[in-house]
């Protein structure tokens, strides 16, 4: 019941509701598009940064702090930044995990994640299952990331399941699946979207999931809602799919005995 706030600091009447409405967060920071490895880049995001994690601090709702995203080989990844900047978070909120960079390359993390936007539910739940059986977890680039040292881990992206019908050869806005594999109609889509989710609510050490995406944006078409918030599906259909129990909460559960 919640959401990573992505590539963006939410303004406080957000979180004020999600305070009221017990919607939990991950708060975020837009740093799509920037070189740490320039030292003038560095000292402005950190100073910004700070001010973000002073600003937001009190919020109950908010559960764990995400400086950066998507950072990797061939997108400006200074290993170091990463690892300073993880390291100045914990020292200023030590209450909260902090993760150094939502999926593809670790270097520092309380939490380990990874991207997966694989649209074919068998083999999605393929790459999973190792990590089921006591293997290490699926990481989007193994040979560059920090090792899995045991951490909790969850997919922080994944599905992404374009959905605009009528769309014009023309428009730009995408979502996953490329023409030839989006959903034809929404009953596939539903049995698509259904056949991702279940793989991560039946996962026995999955500690959680966020689909991509809530609602649409400017340049994408994969949201639950439109643009202005309305609902592309019958909300209960959704519904139906995401408040299944969980596999880690039963285990957790026949764990302590309850």
């Amino acid at each position: 019941n919640g959401a990573r706030l992505h590539q963006k600091v939410f303004e406080p009447r957000f979180l004020y509701w999600a305070d009221r409405l017990g919607y939990l967060v991950w708060g975020e920071f837009g740093s799509w598009g920037l070189d740490v490895r320039r030292p003038e880049a560095l000292g402005r995001f950190t100073t910004e940064w700070m001010e973000v994690l002073g600003r937001d601090y009190n919020h109950p709702s908010l559960v764990g702090w995400c400086p950066f995203n998507e950072t990797g080989p061939g997108r400006g990844q200074n290993p170091e930044t990463l690892r300073t900047v993880y390291r100045l978070t914990k020292m200023f909120d030590a209450t909260r995990p902090v993760i150094d960079t939502s999926g593809y390359t670790h270097v520092a993390t309380d939490v380990y994640d990874a991207h997966d936007y694989d649209q074919n539910p068998e083999t999605f739940a393929e790459r999973h299952r190792p990590f089921a059986e006591g293997k290490p977890p699926f990481r989007n680039y193994p040979d560059n990331d920090a090792p899995y040292l045991g951490q909790p881990y969850f997919i922080s992206e994944y599905g992404g399941i374009w959905w605009k019908p009528g769309q014009r050869e023309t428009d730009s806005a995408w979502g996953y699946g490329g023409r030839e594999g989006r959903p034809k109609n929404e009953e596939e889509f539903l049995n698509r979207y259904r056949g991702l989710t279940e793989v991560l609510l039946r996962h026995p050490r999955m500690c959680g999931f966020c689909y991509t995406q809530l609602y649409d944006v400017e340049q994408e078409v994969n949201g639950l809602y439109t643009y202005d918030r309305q609902a592309k599906f019958d909300p209960e259909k959704i519904r139906a799919v995401n408040s299944q129990r969980a596999a880690i909460e039963e285990n957790k559960e026949a764990e302590s005995g309850l």
